[in-house]
């Protein structure tokens, strides 16, 4: 495993954060260091194998903590470091964790011994920053197996270095992460915003040569005249996190042609530790809206609504997952984390087809989720939300922008407010229409297609 062979790497330098510098044997030291007083901590017959909670920032201090936790099999749930208090005290009530870790600093609540599956080894959020007690639930073997794999199709050289331009508890951001780990390449750990002077003169100063990005990532970066900065030293830069526009997909496959870089879409759900797909560097000018292919040990096909193979090409189908990054399942209690029944398929919820040369497009979501700036929005649970403020409503929307109608709502603004902070997304992706009547299909069903329509009108 990635997190056991760190010092196989011996002198490749693994870690930039601001002043500090780690080697691979110097950042295995202080693993072994900081597992070492974990186990100190839990010198107690009944608490041999803890759940903790791990406040996940972008540094080398989470860093060490989460790959201790790995090494000595203490599952771990990480946690958005700017959750709201009442959001991380329900999770604690929910799951209730034996310990809680902020900057190497460990909080001890309980020892009283807690039924964890024996291959349950993290525990990342379905929903973004709402909160919710759903969490995936992966094993080692599916973080290996998937860092195995995108090192296969990515081109990292154990001579790299890449930046934190993604959040750490994020599935993508912890791809990257764990990538760079398997191959002994190095990671410049920054706080800074995408869109700050203050990342873009620690890129240059440490010469980063990949960049991983969502699609709001690149739609700022194009705002922000990326085509025209001079960075020599990248070499490669990646996107995932939802559906990019053609037309910027094809601007950012020009640029990186024009400057002998490569870039890549990728396609990937947290449910599958993060990748299944990837559009190879080469096909981004002519395929814009394709995801590509399978990655290495990893398998697509498409099923109709009768769970049959669809063969033919330009045939739309449900997309389905094989490899062994698919999950354990998911949990949102402690009581489930005992026992898993892994399924060996992943049913994406995409409906997608493909074409002749066996290239994969997405058309459109079977459930209903959406994604924004690369976090993962749950239509129905802010639903929920809004109902639970006896505001009758409905959400929709699409990866461009939230949708809510409510009836007879007129303070529109407050409401716009209060659900970006709750989500923690900018009230620019968030439009609420007020409605006389919230409209409804034929057979009596929501007809969110209609509020689309009312919202783009």
């Amino acid at each position: 495993m990635f997190f056991s062979k760190l010092a196989d790497h011996q002198t490749q330098l693994a870690v930039i954060d601001q002043e500090l510098t780690l080697t691979y044997t110097q950042l295995s030291g202080k693993v072994d260091e900081f597992s070492a007083i974990l186990q100190e901590q839990l010198r107690h017959p009944e608490c041999q194998r803890p759940l903790v909670f791990l406040h996940a920032k972008n540094n080398y201090l989470t860093l060490v903590a989460y790959l201790s936790c790995l090494r000595l099999g203490f599952p771990l749930l990480l946690l958005d470091p700017d959750l709201s208090a009442d959001k991380r005290q329900n999770l604690e009530q929910v799951y209730q964790p034996n310990l809680l870790i902020d900057d190497l600093n460990i909080k001890l609540l309980h020892y009283d011994a807690l039924l964890l599956s024996e291959v349950l080894a993290l525990m990342l959020s379905t929903s973004g920053s709402t909160g919710s007690p759903k969490q995936v639930c992966l094993s080692a073997k599916n973080l290996q197996a998937n860092a195995e794999s995108i090192c296969e199709f990515l081109p990292i050289q154990p001579s790299d270095k890449t930046i934190t331009s993604l959040p750490f508890f994020y599935s993508y951001g912890l791809s990257v992460i764990n990538s760079h780990l398997l191959a002994g390449a190095c990671i410049v750990f920054n706080q800074a915003t995408l869109l700050s002077r203050e990342f873009w003169d620690c890129f240059k100063l440490n010469n980063i040569n990949s960049l991983a990005g969502v699609p709001y990532s690149y739609e700022m970066l194009l705002r922000l005249r990326f085509e025209t900065m001079d960075l020599p030293s990248l070499r490669y830069f990646t996107q995932a996190g939802g559906r990019l526009a053609s037309n910027l997909v094809i601007r950012l496959a020009q640029l990186a042609k024009a400057t002998n870089k490569r870039f890549f879409i990728m396609y990937g759900q947290t449910e599958a530790t993060a990748r299944m797909a990837y559009l190879p560097d080469e096909k981004a000018l002519d395929k814009p809206n394709s995801i590509g292919c399978a990655i290495p040990k990893g398998e697509l096909r498409l099923v109709d609504e009768f769970g049959h193979n669809i063969t033919a090409p330009h045939v739309a189908g449900e997309l389905v997952y094989q490899g062994d990054n698919i999950m354990l399942g998911y949990a949102e209690c402690r009581q489930q984390l005992s026992t898993f029944n892994p399924e060996k398929t992943l049913m994406t919820g995409d409906i997608a087809c493909f074409d002749e040369d066996g290239d994969f497009f997405i058309k459109g979501r079977k459930k209903r989720f959406i994604k924004l700036f690369g976090q993962r929005v749950s239509l129905d649970e802010v639903e929920r939300y809004l109902t639970e403020k006896t505001l009758e409503c409905y959400c929709t929307g699409d990866d461009t922008s939230l949708v809510v109608a409510v009836k007879n709502h007129h303070d529109i603004k407050v409401l716009t407010t209060d659900l970006s902070v709750y989500l923690k997304l900018h009230p620019s992706v968030i439009k609420v229409i007020s409605v006389a009547q919230l409209p409804v299909t034929s057979n009596g069903k929501k007809d969110y297609q209609q509020v689309l329509k009312w919202a783009k009108s």
